[in-house]
This record gives structure tokens, C-alpha cells and sequence, in this order.
């Protein structure tokens, strides 16, 4: 059983890792490093150059991941088939993780088409979030901590969790828009911030330009949902384990997400500050993904469950 959340545990952080690697794919223009799927240039081996070993690590990475997610899975069909919302989580990923291998492949043989690109990234995103169900729901799972979980009160943690999902859902849509805009090139559109080249764009202005002000938009209002969590979560932070610690975390990490957005304007783009841009992102999904699921989730109670839970841990 503790292999298995170790192995859960461990298949999210990756996910995390290969979440920036793409960052770093993108921000270098690396995308078309290895022009060819499955292969590199032909090969198995990607030549010593910069931009194909960049390429060919997001895929080495990508793999990885791709095996700690079916492992993850075989675990679960293991130890947690009492426990239908752990074990749905885990198999739902398998399928998500084969879907974004397919959508990397289409990335690379259409040639980056923005739209692609950006539901790539919103689909690591969703492989994240089971991963992090998964998690939680083990952790909840543990004779240790069962009755802990059970004991929570429904109606004062439930709102934790519902603000927590409202942010992911608002989150999707920024996230889709901002890759759209990093791989449509409306990333530079705009030489200044708040405004847009001095203004924000009104009808009639240049699409690129929309296009970039857009993701801002989304950006900028997405505070309207971590005020709000933030402020219930620390509430509760007396109720459920580790919410203050996530509060805390998601709201510091939108701060620093709006500060690093103004450095890539003014800075023009250096590949670090990219990275970090998605990569905090990221963080900030995670927070909120673990929040949602430690607020919403109860651990299989019947005393059937139970002893069926007991048997395949023992087994």
C-alpha cells in the first residue's frame, strides 16, 4: 500500500517535471527538434545538436511518465478496487497519458499548429490532476487516516472544494489560451504592460494583439477565484489537513505568476522566464487539483469495504 502511494505520489511530480521540460521545448523553439514521430531525424538516437536532444528529452520524459502512470494504474486495479474513485482515477489517466502522446505526434507531423499545442499542455494538465485524485484518495484510503477523513464535516469543507474546482475550470481557459498565444507568436505582440503598446486593443486591433490581451484578461480575472478559495480555505484551515499550507501556496504562486508575466513583456521573453511562467502555472494547478480532492473526497466506509479493502492490501 505505501508503494503504491509512493508510486502515485512520485508519477505526479514527474508529471510536474514533464510539464516544464515542455516549457523549455517551447521556450528554446524546440518543437521541431526531432522533425519526425516516433523517431529523431530518422533515428533512434537524436544527432548531438542542441535543439533535437532538447526535443528528444521531452519524449525520453514523456515515456517515463507514460510507464509510472500504467504502473500507477496496475497498483490501484491491486490494492484499491474497493475504492471505485481511486481506481477511476487512475485508469482515467492511462488513456489521457496515451492521448497526449498522440497529440505530441500530431504537433510534430502538422508542424506546431497553435491549437494543438495548447491542448497538449491542457491535457498534461488533466493527467496531473488524476494523479494527484489518486494520491489523495490513497492517502484518505489508509486505515491510518480513514476515520480521520470520515469524521471532516461535509458542510464546512465542501465549499473548499467547490471554489477549488470553479479556479481549475477558469484555469483550463487560461492555460489553453496562453499556449495558444506563446505558439500563435502573439506572445510579442505587445512591447508593454498592463497596457498593449500603450493601449489596451479595441475592436479593429491588430488580431495578434487580441489575441495576447485575451490571455491577460483571463489572467487578470482568474484573482476573482483565488480570493475567494483562499479566504473559505483559510477558514477551514482548523478542518482539513493541509489546506492552509495549499491556500497559502496557490495564492502566492498567482502573485508570482502575474509578476513573471510582466518580466516576460519587458524582458522579452528570455527562455527562463518562460519556463518559470508555465511551470508556476503548473503549481498553481496542483495546489488547487490537491485542495479540490482533500475537501471533496470520502474514503469508502461500509464495513464490507473494509474488509475488501484489508484483503487486497494484504494481498
Amino acid at each position: 500500500m505505501k508503494a503504491s502511494q509512493g508510486l502515485a505520489l512520485a508519477t505526479a511530480v514527474a508529471t510536474l517535471v514533464l510539464i516544464a521540460v515542455g516549457a523549455y521545448v517551447r521556450a528554446t523553439g524546440s518543437g521541431l527538434g526531432c522533425p519526425d514521430w516516433p523517431t529523431c531525424h530518422g533515428g533512434v538516437v537524436p544527432p548531438g545538436d542542441r535543439q533535437p536532444m532538447i526535443e528528444f528529452s521531452h519524449r525520453f520524459v514523456a515515456s517515463l511518465v507514460g510507464l509510472m502512470v500504467i504502473g500507477t494504474a496496475a497498483m490501484a486495479w491491486k490494492h484499491y478496487r474497493h475504492a471505485p474513485f481511486t481506481l477511476g482515477a487512475a485508469m482515467l489517466a492511462v488513456p489521457l497519458v496515451v492521448l497526449q502522446g498522440v497529440l505530441g505526434a500530431i504537433t510534430v507531423w502538422t508542424e506546431l499548429p497553435p491549437e494543438i499545442v495548447a491542448t497538449h499542455l491542457l491535457t498534461a494538465m488533466l493527467v496531473l490532476s488524476c494523479q494527484l485524485a489518486v494520491v489523495v484518495s490513497m492517502y484518505a484510503e489508509d486505515p491510518d487516516r480513514r476515520d480521520a477523513f470520515l469524521s471532516l464535516s461535509q458542510a464546512r469543507i465542501r465549499p473548499v472544494g467547490t471554489m477549488a474546482l470553479a479556479a481549475i475550470a477558469w484555469m483550463a481557459a487560461v492555460l489553453w489560451m496562453g499556449g495558444y498565444m506563446a505558439e500563435s507568436g502573439a506572445s510579442t505582440a505587445c512591447a508593454d504592460w498592463p497596457t498593449c503598446n500603450g493601449l489596451s486593443p479595441l475592436p479593429g486591433a491588430d488580431d495578434q494583439e487580441i489575441t495576447h490581451m485575451v490571455h491577460r484578461y483571463l489572467a487578470g480575472a482568474f484573482v476573482l477565484f483565488v480570493v475567494p478559495f483562499a479566504l473559505v480555505a483559510w477558514r477551514r484551515r482548523q478542518e482539513l489537513p493541509w489546506v492552509r499550507e495549499l491556500a497559502i501556496a496557490v495564492a502566492a504562486l498567482y502573485i508570482a505568476q502575474v509578476v513573471v508575466g510582466a518580466l516576460n513583456v519587458w524582458w522579452a521573453f528570455p527562455d527562463e522566464m518562460t519556463v518559470a511562467h508555465t511551470t508556476i502555472a503548473a503549481g498553481v494547478w496542483f495546489g488547487l487539483s490537491a485542495t479540490a480532492f482533500l475537501a471533496l473526497y470520502r474514503p469508502v466506509a461500509s464495513r464490507a469495504a473494509n474488509s475488501l479493502a484489508a484483503a487486497e492490501m494484504m494481498a
